[in-house]
């Protein structure tokens, strides 16, 4: 795993166990490849067996926030398809230690963790349409784990729920005590680690193929719908900011 170098995250690995973590609730545009090669290196990288995530303070992670990120809609879909469509091909298990507030592309990677354990005080929701935005990864990973009229139900309206009713749902394995996530997380990781790879990686693998056949019907589609129909001032905001930051430079 490449370690060095990092403004946004931080990754330690230790007994064939990669700890990534948060260091920001969101990232920049110029932050944006850490990102993109810490998948890649997870993908690739055999010496680590098994992955946790989690953030740093109250918040897990927020995803961009495209302040200086000027809009283009086939730009951001290219690297959408890229960043979420090689998530899919880690085969390694991901343990998710959600310690506090989440959104945007960092509610996404919680979602595609294997294990997911959330602490008491976090609240989730998936508010693109409260943005004027298409949801396009909640429509993809959301039914398969808590069904298709549960899904509907808040994707559609951007209402929000507890830790407590996710688990309810079946989108999060555990809910544990405030502060207690990593330790949680970590100790799975371990009981993982102990299992001969081949056999947990395999079946990862085979139970990704859930996702892989829905990634193109329907993963695509929404990117492509969430894109194309972006906010015109929201695109016009995220121009006119970068345009200024480079003009400061």
């Amino acid at each position: 795993m490449r370690t060095e170098n990092r403004t946004f995250l931080s990754i330690d690995v230790v007994d064939e166990i990669a700890t990534v973590t948060f260091l920001k609730p969101t990232w920049a545009f110029a932050e944006e490849w850490e990102v993109d090669e810490l998948f890649e290196d997870l993908r690739t990288d055999t010496s680590v067996k098994v992955v946790v995530m989690t953030g740093t303070g109250d918040a897990f992670c927020g995803g961009a926030h495209h302040s200086d990120d000027p809009f283009d809609a086939y730009g951001y879909y290219e690297r959408s398809i890229r960043l979420f469509g090689g998530i899919i091909e880690i085969d390694k298990p991901m343990v998710m230690a959600v310690n506090g507030k989440i959104g945007g592309s960092g509610l996404t990677f919680a979602m595609f963790g294997d294990i997911v354990f959330a602490e008491r005080h976090v609240m989730f929701r998936d508010a693109h349409v409260l943005g004027g935005v298409v949801s396009a990864t909640g429509p993809f990973q959301w039914p398969p784990s808590i069904g298709l009229m549960r899904a509907k139900r808040y994707l559609l309206t951007g209402d929000e729920f507890t830790a407590d009713e996710a688990k309810e749902m079946g989108l999060v394995s555990e809910v544990v005590d405030t502060g207690t996530s990593l330790e949680h997380a970590s100790a799975m990781a371990k009981r993982l680690a102990e299992i001969r790879p081949a056999a947990v990686q395999g079946t990862k693998r085979a139970l990704n193929q859930w996702l892989r056949r829905a990634f193109q019907d329907v993963m695509a589609t929404g990117l492509s719908y969430e894109f194309m129909r972006f906010p015109e001032e929201y695109a016009a905001r995220t121009r006119a900011a970068a345009a200024a930051a480079a003009a400061a430079q």
